[in-house]
């Protein structure tokens, strides 16, 4: 029986040495867990930081980005504009024609002249006229205001053009206003 004894104190000794030991282990087990924790949260905070700091460059960029479209546009009238300055003056000049001392034609010859330099200003810029007296109808160019029965000409065919139409590369500035042949 003392064996026994002996045994059951050995255990009970045994048990309070290895106590501590668990103690330890589950202070380290939580150590290890709030440091991963913490390791976590900075972590976050570093991401939010991130993702703050992107949020702020794509707000500046397209704020940056609608400026630079303002300008461009801008500087794109400004360009068209200072190209038809030249045709402006030219026709200042052509209405302060004395009339008395000029004769109909020099007058008509100087606005034709005028109507050339637009022309050529125009061709610059890549605006050209839509073709329409003749053609077939295309109602992506050609807007018909009027119908009319024409031997002249075949069925769907431009026959009249009212007002002239006008397009930069694809891009129709203003369709034709025309009469279609029936």
């Amino acid at each position: 029986m003392s064996t026994e004894k002996d045994e059951v104190l050995e255990e009970i000794v045994e048990e309070v040495k290895t106590e501590p030991e668990k103690k330890e282990k589950k202070a380290s087990k939580k150590d290890k867990e709030n440091k991963r924790i913490t390791e976590l949260e900075e972590a976050l905070k570093e991401s939010e930081d991130k993702y703050l700091r992107m949020l702020a460059e794509y707000d500046n960029f397209k704020k940056r980005t609608q400026k630079e479209k303002e300008s461009l546009y801008k500087e794109g009238i400004a360009d068209s504009v200072a190209n038809l300055l030249t045709v402006l003056d030219n026709l200042d000049r052509a209405a302060a024609v004395d009339v008395s001392q000029s004769d109909a034609q020099s007058v008509v010859d100087g606005v034709n002249k005028i109507l050339e330099q637009a022309k050529e200003v125009f061709s610059k810029m890549g605006v050209e006229e839509i073709a329409a007296k003749g053609e077939k109808f295309n109602p992506e160019l050609h807007n018909a205001v009027m119908h009319e029965e024409n031997e002249e000409y075949e069925e769907n065919t431009v026959s009249e053009v009212f007002l002239k139409g006008y397009r930069i590369g694809d891009k129709i500035i203003r369709h034709s206003m025309v009469k279609v042949a029936n």
